[in-house]
């Protein structure tokens, strides 16, 4: 039997290695994909504090398997740009298992000046090819999808993952030909299905920037009219953030409080477009771009981001049934956001976010003083006098019972 050659290597800022079984093989299509990851090999033989977070390596000439014993899938078999597609997801939920401070949004990030624009994901709304051909225009990409988000001083910033964008393949055939030239020639590894943009200008993992903007992009085909940068409301904003969020490790609370001072500190724009390089020249051209200044949070109004949720399985969830005739209060310890058009909280245990209609924003906002369904029933009717006692009532219940089962109210003492 033949011993298969391993490395072992810790990339800055992962507390645990990535293992390489036939590194003479993987290293050629992995280390392009990371170029600007920075790491190290160590040796198999030195202690470690934590075992590989992950193991790749080739089964056969087709295909390599990939071991992440934490991921939803722990084993998995892939063509080898696959196998790496599903590394670079992994690599990520490692970098917040090792900082735990950290936020992560799913989303592009690309230099604008000094300070960042943030592309949040939409389906097929083209943001990888967006990221491209920003690329081609000199702007540095900090990510193409997903975004560590840390605060620092009251100062929110996007870190590079100095990982190369993905692009889906085949290229869109009505590229502009020199766009789809340059994008081609820089595409490698590749499979049919996706490529990675190599040879970019990728600052270094860890890179730091503070957040100046959002864009959220509206991709609409068949679009025949020039692209267009128009400004959005906090809610739009709030909600596509919250949306992209999948920082799990940080409490709730802290969560939507930077997603907050991100959405109400820096403007946000809706990028209504198709022709990819038409959008990607206004926004390279457009002065709101130009000028940014950083995304803020205040120490004083917003919690700290460094309150780690607990897991899943550590959280207490409510098992009592839900008493209609006892009063009930807030939960202490909420972090709530307030828009023209909704209410936004995160309970205290830091499990989740939560978006109220008007309606329910009024229940809540009434439950600042302990009451029963019917008493808040009542408080209801004099504020939506055209709605039937009836419905109120089969309202205010179904409401209460939802923030009972969310922890998001407790039964006031007697």
């Amino acid at each position: 039997m033949v011993d298969v050659p391993v490395h072992l290597l810790a990339f800055d800022g992962l507390d645990a290695p990535l293992q390489v079984s036939d590194p003479q093989i993987v290293r050629p299509l992995l280390d392009p994909v990371m170029a600007a990851w920075p790491f190290k090999e160590i040796s198999a033989a030195q202690p470690q504090s934590r075992p590989p977070f992950a193991t790749i390596g080739p089964i056969d000439d087709q295909s390599w398997r990939l071991l992440a014993p934490l991921a939803a899938s722990p084993v998995a078999h892939h063509d080898p740009v696959d196998a790496i597609c599903d590394l670079v997801v992994e690599m990520s939920w490692e970098r917040l298992r090792s900082r735990p401070d950290l936020l992560c949004l799913h989303a592009a990030a690309i230099g604008f000046g000094d300070h960042l624009v943030i592309f949040p994901n939409a389906r097929r709304a083209g943001k990888s090819l967006l990221t491209a051909t920003l690329a081609k225009l000199g702007h540095a990409v900090f990510s193409d999808d997903f975004v560590p988000v840390a605060v620092e001083a009251g100062t929110i910033y996007g870190l590079a993952n100095g990982i190369a964008p993905r692009l889906r393949l085949p290229l869109p055939p009505n590229l502009p030909i020199e766009l789809s030239n340059w994008i081609a020639a820089g595409i490698d590894p590749a499979n049919k299905r996706y490529g990675y943009l190599t040879g970019i200008d990728l600052p270094l993992s860890g890179t730091k920037a503070p957040i100046g903007a959002v864009v959220l992009l509206d991709r609409e085909e068949g679009r025949t009219a020039s692209a267009l940068l128009e400004p959005v409301s906090d809610d739009d904003a709030i909600a596509a953030l919250v949306i992209q969020n999948f920082g799990r490790q940080v409490h709730a609370g802290a969560i939507l409080s930077v997603i907050a001072a991100i959405a109400t500190s820096v403007p946000v724009y809706r990028l209504v477009y198709d022709d990819v390089a038409d959008a990607a020249a206004l926004l390279h051209d457009s002065p709101h771009l130009a000028r940014l200044s950083a995304a803020t949070l205040s120490s004083d109004d917003h919690p700290s981001t460094d309150r780690p949720a607990p897991l899943p399985d550590a959280l207490d969830d409510q098992t009592a049934a839900f008493d209609p005739g006892l009063r009930y209060g807030r939960v202490p310890g909420f972090v709530e956001v307030q828009t023209q058009a909704a209410l936004y909280l995160a309970d205290a245990q830091g499990r989740s976010i939560h978006r109220f209609n008007a309606v329910s924003g009024v229940i809540w906002m009434l439950l600042q003083d302990p009451m029963r369904p019917d008493d808040l029933a009542d408080a209801m009717q004099e504020v939506f006098a055209d709605v039937p006692r009836a419905r109120l009532q089969e309202d205010v219940l179904q409401a209460m019972t939802f923030l009972w089962q969310q922890n998001l109210i407790v039964e006031a003492p007697k």
